[in-house]
């Protein structure tokens, strides 16, 4: 089944290099082939997978990721990769992957965990005995202080930010993949995982480990599921002379009290804005309310949200099949683009790019690249396939 659109906003973050050889005087790419445009990096478009050429760095202890980048994270990574967070953000994005969400505290002081497209990572290599081996990435793990290799596999998810800041941070740290939450990471573990290095949970195994500087190419898969950012705390506002909202719903209080006594053992925390005139009796009722039902809670100043001013429509661009682009009705190769796209875009600082099925993933990248150059930030969907 064809993957839902998914949107990027990469264009305006990646750096030139990520997209040289898709660019320029390259020749068009035939459809369903192996890309290898970016450092370190194969994309299988007809294998649905991004391979990663790296090493082994590191045989024994305690992790805080599984895969960084070289030059970045060594001491606490098993392997260490050539191509950059970013690039590899890309990459699984030609796969017409949605980015996920990154684990991080909420504004009440929850946590909520990583979410995003479950993948499928596997790590060949030659072993000692000059034989190949193709293993689960996780069988190269075990939890911190055990002798014993993890019991069931784990679950990855890709929550890369597409955001150009957010790129920016993950190439400085070399998150690739991810053990502890970093909000930098490319993929990671969708539940809770401390980066304290007294408490970390994952260490190498040594027993199945390869010896450092073995090579060893990361195929990374999509699993066909996708794991949903889960509901943490509610948030509750008090505002003089309404009625209290819970998560922007007007309420009553009998209402509110059923309602957060009903609450999943996951949401314990609330919360709550309150309006500067607000009676405090108001205030404290709620506050028990709350705390009766075992609900900490953070008290926040409520201040109405302004209205966001009316966005400029985006462009609207469609690859067609043959790699020919059109504008407004109008066609024109992908070169003609690249030349005239300052003008194209004129007052927009967005480009909604719809690719036909068939279109050649390099077409699409030389159209991602001249809208990153000039300056819009790209919403990308790719048309179903016609059912015969």
């Amino acid at each position: 089944m064809h993957r839902p659109a998914w949107i990027l906003l990469i264009a305006a973050a990646l750096p030139a290099a990520a997209l040289g050889a898709a660019t320029g005087t390259a020749k068009p790419a035939a459809r369903d082939v192996v890309i290898n445009t970016l450092p370190g990096i194969a994309l299988d478009t007809k294998a649905r997978e991004v391979r990663l050429k790296g090493e082994v760095v590191l045989q024994a202890g305690a992790l805080e990721l599984f895969v960084c980048s070289e030059g970045t994270r060594e001491h606490e990574s098993v392997l260490a990769v050539r191509a950059r967070p970013s690039h590899v953000t890309f990459a699984l994005a030609l796969l017409d992957l949605a980015p996920g969400k990154p684990g991080f505290m909420t504004e009440g002081g929850a946590f909520s965990p990583p979410a995003g497209e479950v993948l499928d990572i596997t790590c060949r290599y030659t072993g000692a005995d000059g034989k190949g081996r193709s293993v689960p990435a996780h069988t190269l793990l075990r939890l911190a202080g055990s002798d014993a290799a993890l019991d069931r596999p784990l679950e990855w998810v890709y929550v890369g930010r597409p955001e150009a800041e957010a790129l920016r941070a993950a190439d400085r740290e070399g998150t690739v993949i991810c053990l502890s939450n970093f909000p930098e990471a490319v993929i990671d573990v969708p539940f809770e995982s401390t980066a304290d290095n007294a408490a970390l949970v994952y260490e190498a195994n040594p027993k199945t480990v390869p010896k450092a500087g073995t090579p060893v190419e990361l195929v990374i898969r999509p699993a066909g599921r996708r794991i949903e950012p889960k509901k943490v705390q509610i948030e509750v506002v008090l505002e003089k002379g309404k009625p209290p909202r819970l998560d922007g719903k007007e309420t009553d209080f009998e209402a509110l009290s059923k309602t957060v006594s009903r609450l999943p053992a996951r949401i314990r925390t609330t919360l709550l804005r309150v309006d500067p005139e607000e009676r405090f009796g108001r205030v404290m009722k709620v506050q028990r309310m709350l705390r009766d039902a075992l609900m900490q809670v953070r008290l926040a100043l409520y201040e109405p949200k302004a209205e966001a001013p009316e966005k400029r429509p985006p462009l609207v661009v469609t690859v067609t099949a043959d790699d020919q682009v059109t504008v407004g009705g109008k066609a024109m190769s992908a070169k003609d683009f690249r030349k005239k796209v300052g003008d194209l875009l004129g007052d927009a600082t967005r480009l909604d790019l719809r690719a036909e099925p068939g279109t050649a993933a390099r077409t699409v990248a030389e159209i991602m690249a001249a809208a990153r150059d000039a300056g819009a930030s790209v919403t990308f969907s790719r048309q179903p396939r016609a059912k015969p």
